[in-house]
C-alpha cells in the first residue's frame, strides 16, 4: 500500500522542525519508509572519538498506514514494534506526530 506523498511531506516537515536550528549539529530526526510503515529515527552526532565519525540512529516511533488510517507504534529494547492502543487511528499522521510530544509518553530518551 503506497503512502500518500502529502502524508510523507507532513512527516518530513515534522522531522525537520522538531529540533531547533541551534541544536541540529547535535541531534535531528529523520524518517525511513518501508512499504506502508514510516519509522521516525532520532539521529545523534558522534559523542566519542573511539566510536568513529558516524552519527547514531535510534528508532523512536513507527507510523503504519493501512490505506485509510494511520496507527502509532513504539519500539521495545529489541526494536520490536508495539501498537499504542490508547491512541486512536487517524486519517493523517499529524495527530499521531503530535501525540509523540505529549508529556509522559516516552518516545525520546
Amino acid at each position: 500500500m503506497a503512502v500518500p506523498e502529502t502524508h510523507l511531506r507532513q512527516i518530513a516537515r515534522w522531522c525537520e522542525q522538531h529540533v531547533p536550528e541551534h541544536a541540529r549539529h547535535q541531534v535531528r530526526f529523520e524518517h525511513t519508509v518501508r512499504g506502508s510503515a514510516v519509522t521516525i529515527l532520532e539521529v545523534r552526532a558522534p559523542w566519542r572519538e573511539d566510536f568513529g565519525p558516524d552519527w547514531t540512529r535510534r528508532p523512536v516511533a513507527q507510523l503504519r498506514y493501512d490505506g485509510s488510517h494511520w496507527r502509532l507504534y513504539w519500539p521495545d529494547r529489541n526494536t520490536r514494534w508495539h501498537l499504542i492502543d490508547d491512541i486512536p487511528a487517524q486519517t493523517s499522521p499529524g495527530p499521531l506526530l503530535s501525540e509523540m510530544d505529549v508529556p509522559g509518553r516516552a518516545f525520546f530518551g
